[in-house]
């Protein structure tokens, strides 16, 4: 078999094992918190929301409408669409680096496990990270000077619906435009550039129309979500510890690799004499080192820096480093196989070349623990939220079948993020204060059944209740262990919770009041002074 043949057949063994790695018992743990409150969206379809555009509400319309809404019909089509950045990955790598550059990033994509959290679990990621190497794509023959109107309408519409997928889209948007004025200002003489701006620009249209309509919640929201929502923050020593165990080391040794890579590159004699001036010429090699090391900087150092502590988010700036570990074996026929004087290129990387290998398979055994993870507990090493998410979405189906739906007034979940899944398993509503719960309004009452999990402490909840209503009883608790735990059978493979449960009756004070009470990043914010 041919070298090439050789490629298609591992690159379709790795499209199979990231589909079985993200199909596999998809539909067997209950629905996350996220993914929940997400469902919710779907059946009240609007341009955006507080927490981010409309891009994943029409994701899980389309999933669900096509295959019920069930576990399963919540998340297929987005573990597709997880699977599909396996071969996009790869071409991107193929495109902008070299051979190797695309196997890797494939790899990667198929094993990370923060692409397989991601994949069997529907967040806003995967949508945004598919548009992220579409977009790539479509902007390599551009900046290779084919640059049809068709190619850069292509380039334009899918910025404008990575705009309608999540606010760090722009940021991604930010890198690429300091690439183009940094280092080809010459395609601003190309009238496509226009035209593609000007699609990007109408994709803003419903986030600005939307945000505009509502006091700019959205901005407000992100702008919070940066600062921490004002909570105790652990440092950045502590928010680079959890990304490190978040990515998993074989991951971020990886990434690292592939960041030295790029340093490494520019500074060499031969793709260093590069400038704005000489960019559009420098080839396939020179324009992968200086545009994805800089569009991966701009989406990764926002999250690595802020407060928000969420290292999921880097999924999408690696995205663009990945392919830069193809350099670490330059591949004979290929553009900067070897420099003018006949030497292999980059001498300084193909020391590397065992200990880049080495990670992969290592990061082979961590997708396999990762997805083995969310189902129940395993001896593999894995993502370290795996077991958390599990835990999160455990309980519920159980709960909902024990747990009558108030005969009076009305439910109120205190942690917002499981509104959705005690509406998905109860068949009732459940609100929140979440700012987001109070934009599609809030019905009026006068009792409350009130619920939580630990996150809050409960004498914090009574207090609040017991100085808004007349009367307030609870809490009561809920316990529940899943297979694994120290009970035995139900949904949870290994979960464990405990549910707070209050009734109070009689509102003494403004529903307002009584929301900006209860809102759950209010609690946490008095929690945290009170620790102090």
């Amino acid at each position: 078999m041919s070298s090439s043949g050789v490629r298609r057949c591992f690159l379709f063994a790795l499209i199979l094992a990231a589909l079985a790695l993200r199909l596999w018992q998809l539909g067997a743990m209950p629905l996350f918190s996220d993914e929940a409150y997400y469902l919710l969206w779907v059946d009240r379809l609007a341009p955006a929301y507080v927490d981010h555009p409309a891009g994943i509400a029409l994701l899980l319309k389309v999933s669900t409408a096509w295959l019920g809404r069930t576990e399963f019909g919540v998340r297929w089509l987005n573990a597709l669409l997880s699977a599909a950045c396996v071969p996009l990955a790869y071409a991107v790598g193929r495109r902008y680096v070299s051979m190797w550059g695309g196997l890797f990033a494939a790899i990667a994509v198929a094993f990370g496990p923060v692409y397989i959290i991601t994949g069997r679990v529907v967040y806003p990621d995967t949508l945004q990270m598919a548009l992220i190497l579409v977009n790539l794509l479509s902007l390599a023959p551009l900046l290779g000077g084919r640059g049809t109107l068709p190619r850069w309408a292509l380039f334009g519409f899918t910025l404008a619906l990575l705009f309608n997928t999540k606010l760090s889209s722009a940021f991604y948007a930010v890198g690429l435009g300091i690439y183009l004025l940094g280092w080809r200002r010459d395609l601003l003489r190309q009238p496509g550039l226009w035209l593609a701006l000007g699609l990007a620009a109408l994709g803003l249209i419903p986030v600005i129309g939307w945000n505009a309509r509502h006091e700019w919640a959205m901005v407000r929201w992100a702008i919070h979500h940066g600062q921490g929502f004002g909570l105790p923050q652990p440092g950045l020593g502590a928010s680079l510890a959890h990304a490190w165990r978040y990515l998993t080391p074989p991951a971020a040794l990886l990434a690292g690799f592939a960041a030295a890579f790029a340093v490494f590159g520019l500074a060499s004699r031969r793709v260093g004499t590069a400038s704005p001036r000489t960019a559009a010429a420098c080839g396939r090699q020179c324009t992968a080192l200086f545009l994805l090391p800089l569009v991966a900087a701009c989406l990764l150092l926002p999250i690595l820096l802020s407060q928000a502590n969420s290292p999921r988010n880097l999924g999408a700036g690696l995205l663009l480093l990945w392919p830069l570990a193809g350099f670490a074996i330059p591949a004979a026929g290929e553009p900067g196989a070897s420099d003018k004087s006949g030497r292999p290129a980059h001498r300084w990387a193909r020391g590397l070349r065992l200990p880049v290998f080495s990670l992969c398979l290592w990061l082979v055994l961590y997708g396999v623990g990762t997805t083995a993870a969310l189902q129940g507990p395993t001896p593999l090493p894995a993502n370290t939220a795996a077991p958390v998410i599990r835990s999160d979405a455990s309980g519920w189906p159980e709960f909902a079948a024990e747990f009558p739906q108030p005969a009076e007034g009305l439910a109120l979940a205190v942690d917002y993020s499981i509104a959705g899944q005690l509406a998905y398993y109860s068949g009732w509503p459940v609100f929140s204060a979440h700012p987001q719960f109070r934009l599609w309004g809030v019905p009026d009452f006068n009792d409350l059944t009130v619920l939580s999990q630990g996150y809050i402490h409960p004498e914090l909840i009574t207090e609040r209740l017991r100085a808004d209503f007349a009367s307030t009883s609870g809490p009561s608790t809920w316990h529940y262990e899943g297979a694994g735990g120290s009970g035995a059978g139900g949904s949870g493979a290994g979960g464990s919770k405990i549910v707070y449960i209050w009734q109070a009756h009689g509102r003494r004070v403004s529903k307002a009041q009584l929301l900006d009470d209860l809102d759950f990043l209010r609690l946490a914010q008095e929690v945290g002074k009170r620790l102090r």
